[in-house]
């Protein structure tokens, strides 16, 4: 099948990607018998290197592909926030946590299809110290989960990874007393073993708040205070239940930016999409519309 109108695609793969290994070449087969032109970028360890490459391109494709997991996915957002180059999201992650709320096809080549097949819809990213992010940003648990989730731990368990690196991550679980300010009114202090800042209503692996969007304009903040095993089963259970912001041991607000830090002046790590990208005291905002993502149009409906 060829395309009704050839387009020209950056087109980055991480080859260490989960699902990497032997996706680059069948990707590039489809968009060149559909009469794309294919514009490949390297990827490497420089966080700005893809976004780099994004905005030098910018005359010269109409879009731009990341083939990778939200780690990936991630770095190429800030060029995409310069330039407004529409993004076609292949997910070859582990988790995949965006294409799989977007609704993106599992199989590459069918995700690759969305450059034609896909309905392009404005999303909003979340922002912290600075570094880009499109699901979640947290603080405490999270982030030893985050380090404890190896390549190796993920080839071998997949998504089961996460309550595998979560049961590890207790070990180490200590409370964090934080000053948390919002757009109005006076300072919060909580006492939380995990803070999470989410742009995406769906984050985490099986966290779902049904009230969020990826188009509302807002981030959600959620301080989980667990003292037992009966307020870990409560959680878990408000979690089953897609209830998870309204549980008595979460702390819920909602709003265009925080400003968190600690009391006792820690610099506690700060990850984004499972990737580390600032330390305490932090900032978040929500920047709108910001990225331009192509889906599938039986999933517009679903994603506002």
């Amino acid at each position: 099948m060829v395309a009704a109108m050839s387009k020209r695609v950056l087109l980055a793969v991480n080859s260490r990607a989960r699902r990497g290994s032997g996706a680059r070449d069948r990707i590039v087969k489809a968009l060149t018998a559909r009469g794309h032109r294919v514009i490949e970028v390297a990827l490497d360890d420089r966080p700005q290197a893809l976004s780099a490459a994004i905005v030098a391109r910018r005359d010269d494709v109409d879009a731009v592909m990341v083939c990778g997991g939200d780690g990936t996915l991630n770095t190429a957002i800030a060029g995409l926030v310069e330039t407004k180059l529409p993004l076609v999201a292949v997910p070859l992650g582990t988790f995949n946590e965006l294409a799989r709320t977007l609704g993106v096809p599992a199989d590459p080549v069918a995700a690759a299809g969305m450059l034609d097949d896909g309905r392009p819809i404005p999303l909003d990213v979340g922002c912290v110290n600075g570094a880009y992010y499109f699901n979640e940003a947290s603080v405490g648990l999270s982030t030893r989960v985050a380090q404890l989730q190896t390549g190796e731990l993920k080839r071998h368990f997949g998504m089961l990874a996460i309550p595998v690196a979560t049961l590890r991550a207790l070990r180490w679980a200590h409370p964090m007393h934080l000053e948390i300010t919002g757009d109005d009114g006076p300072p919060r202090i909580v006492r939380t073993i995990q803070l999470t800042v989410a742009n995406s209503y769906r984050f985490g692996g099986v966290v779902e708040n049904p009230e969020a969007s990826l188009e509302d304009g807002k981030l959600w903040l959620y301080s989980i205070d667990v003292r037992g095993w009966w307020n870990a089963l409560g959680v878990l259970s408000a979690v089953a239940l897609r209830r998870f912001g309204h549980d008595p041991n979460v702390v819920t607000l909602k709003g265009r930016r925080f400003a968190v830090r600690s009391l006792h002046g820690s610099a506690h790590h700060v990850w984004a999409d499972s990737e580390q990208v600032a330390r305490l005291p932090a900032e978040f905002s929500i920047v709108h519309d910001a990225v331009t993502v192509l889906v599938p149009p039986e999933r517009i409906d679903a994603i506002r």
